[in-house]
């Protein structure tokens, strides 16, 4: 998770998989690229992550985790033309910079 916004210094985000709560807490932006690492462990199959902001941005995404293989996540908050939003990766490898 990060909070990639100059424009909202702190905000709070709470997430969920499965309608079970797993971060509800303040992000800071400091240098923007900041990805906060959670590690989960979750059972092979489909899930449901849900997030949200104190600004309003919300997401759903549904899942699939492998039964053999890693599999990392990323949520962004966003704002943009003066309105927030959440943004969602799923992928193969850790989250990395070029």
């Amino acid at each position: 998770m990060s909070n990639q916004s100059f424009e909202d210094e702190t905000v709070r985000l709470k997430l969920a998989v499965d309608g079970v709560t797993v971060v509800d807490g303040e992000f800071r932006v400091e240098g923007q690229h900041n990805w906060i690492r959670l590690p989960l462990g979750l059972s092979s199959g489909r899930h449901t992550l849900t997030a949200e902001s104190d600004t309003g941005a919300t997401l759903e995404e549904p899942f699939q985790v492998p039964g053999d293989e890693a599999r990392y996540a990323v949520v962004d908050y966003w704002v943009e033309d003066d309105s927030a939003e959440l943004t969602w990766l799923f992928q193969r490898d850790p989250v990395g910079l070029a």
